[in-house]
């Protein structure tokens, strides 16, 4: 009499430098508990090992293949992290396996091959659920591309059911006992929804069935199958034939459609319910299950749009660094662009356009002097020192902003007789001639259309309460308000007080409102002053509120 055995590994405990999982060992309880199920899997000899070392799960993959006659069927399924070398081998971890040393201390999927092929059961099934890109630690090799598994674990009489592709992670849902892909492989079983009708489940139905509900949660994450057509066949589990459950469970998945049950099939199933006999109680309870991935799917988007809309107040246009963190995101919660994309415009282009209805109000809000002076078509450049402002001029009608912005440092320190320094202290800022000031001023607010200038600065200064006094909570709240600084939850290429570098604030016009002119090189601060790291240069002095403070602005 054939004989049907299986291996359950759960590696939730690793040595250094690799994370600790939850799942490993929930999926092995669950996995287990419908395989011994006589009216599910019906599994006679069921064996786990649970965190073992490289010698106990050796041992324990060679004996399950060996001693077995052609008609038995053979399954090992293991749960935990997996990792790929630069040779694209993959290793099953233990829970000695350590990023640095894990070839010495995992097990090579060529070990599973050798023994498996060693072993003469004719109906084999391998399970992997885990990662196959090192998604653990940076520096590791996680292109991945090219692995082979076919190769390495396919053969006759033989089928391999992944949780992702070669290059992916697969996924431990927050909050949630079981892996992503387990979860669904169980939930095949138990409910029977995996049969297609017959009242067997074979290999590949459950897979198909696995994939489709892992891809509702998270489209990226493609599970793949690998088998010959033997071990395509390869039955696993029985389901009850004619059961009202199941049955009513088949037309609810029927008449969902993107998340949300049709009108129609609303009344449909309100029928098929009474004509089954189903209460309410569970009918509902059967509909949530079905419905959970979308949900599950919807949940992550909204996180994802939740955090965007965050990183849009602090910083627009996103920075480059930023956005790849948001990638990291997007395939961390496994969401497709087509996911993201159309709110990201729509916050985008509403973002735009609060904007430049700011910089149109802007001329209406500038402080009095401004409105008393108002920017002329043709501005005419005064200087008490003589200083030529044309090229500060042309550079910013050109849109140069960045040049521009050193223009401005420049002829500051020419108007101060700073310009050996090529900085400008306290005092100079405190003495700067008005003329001068005011022209500077003025070509900034004329060519950025009201969106930049020291004016302009001074009023979200002081609405945020800013007086000449340093104070650091509103130096903080200014350099978030115009960009310079953002917030430790977005990492970003940033100081540990969370201010940008020169390189990374944003010369164009979408900039935020105030972003320029930057005064990088403002001198005498002192160092624990928390300010933007450009204005670090030397001395012991107050700083940067002693212009935003001048009542002639």
């Amino acid at each position: 009499m054939s004989k049907k055995v299986a291996l359950l590994i759960g590696v939730s405990e690793y040595g250094e430098g690799i994370p600790s999982l939850l799942a490993p060992i929930n999926d092995v309880a669950a996995l287990k508990r419908v395989l011994e199920n006589l009216n599910m899997g019906g599994f006679n000899d069921i064996k786990t090992l649970i965190n073992p070392d490289l010698a106990a799960m050796q041992k324990g993959i060679q004996e399950i293949f060996a001693n077995l006659c052609k008609d038995d069927l053979v399954l090992l399924f293991f749960s935990g992290h997996g990792i790929t070398d630069d040779n694209n081998r993959l290793y099953l971890t233990t829970k000695g396996t350590s990023k640095k040393f894990y070839k010495a201390s995992a097990v090579p999927a060529s070990f599973i091959q050798d023994v498996s092929l060693e072993s003469y059961a004719k109906r084999q099934v391998i399970i992997l659920d885990c990662c196959y890109s090192g998604a653990f630690a940076e520096g590791w090799q996680t292109k991945s591309v090219g692995v082979d598994l076919e190769k390495q674990l396919g053969a006759e009489g033989r089928v391999v059911l992944t949780s992702s592709t070669a290059t992916q992670t697969s996924f431990q849902q927050e909050g949630e006992e079981l892996s992503l892909y387990t979860r669904y492989l169980v939930e095949g079983i138990e409910t029977g929804a995996a049969d297609d009708g017959d009242g067997k489940i074979y290999a590949h139905e459950l897979h198909h069935y696995a994939k489709a509900k892992v891809q509702e949660v998270k489209p990226i994450q493609k599970p793949e199958i690998i088998s010959d057509q033997e071990g395509y066949n390869i039955l696993l589990s029985l389901a009850p034939i004619n059961d009202p459950e199941l049955n009513f469970r088949k037309f609810v998945e029927k008449y969902v459609i993107e998340g949300q049950i049709t009108v129609a099939g609303k009344y449909i199933l309100q029928k098929k319910r009474q004509e089954l006999g189903i209460n309410d109680e569970k009918s509902n309870e059967i509909i949530n299950e079905v419905l959970a991935p979308y949900r599950k799917h919807i949940k992550n988007i909204k996180y994802y749009q939740q955090a965007f809309i965050e990183a849009m107040k602090q910083q627009y246009p996103l920075s480059n660094q930023v956005l790849s963190e948001f990638k990291d995101l997007q395939d961390v919660l496994g969401l497709e662009d087509k996911d993201i994309a159309p709110f990201q415009k729509e916050i985008s282009e509403q973002k735009e356009a609060e904007d430049q209805q700011l910089s149109q109000s802007i001329l209406k809000v500038t402080p009095p002097k401004i409105e008393q002076h108002p920017v002329p078509t043709k501005l005419k450049l005064l200087s008490e020192k003589g200083v030529d402002y044309t090229t500060l001029d042309s550079l910013l009608a050109a849109r140069n902003w960045k040049e521009a912005d050193e223009e401005t440092i420049r002829v500051m320190c020419l108007a101060t007789g700073r310009q050996e320094e090529e900085s400008l202290r306290v005092e100079d800022i405190d003495n700067f001639p008005c003329k001068d000031l005011r022209t500077i001023n003025q070509l900034w607010l004329h060519h950025s259309n009201g969106k930049f200038g020291f004016s302009v600065q001074k009023e979200i200064y002081q609405s945020l309460g800013g007086t000449r006094k340093y104070n650091r909570e509103v130096w903080k709240k200014f350099g978030e308000r115009v960009g310079w600084r953002v917030k430790r939850n977005l990492l970003s290429r940033i100081l540990k007080h969370g201010w940008l570098f020169y390189s990374d604030l944003t010369f164009n016009q979408r900039a935020p409102r105030g972003h320029l002119p930057t005064l990088m090189v403002l001198s005498g601060l002192d160092p624990q002053l928390e300010l933007p790291p450009w204005m670090r240069f030397r001395g012991a002095c107050p700083s940067l509120e002693v212009l935003l403070s001048r009542p002639d602005l």
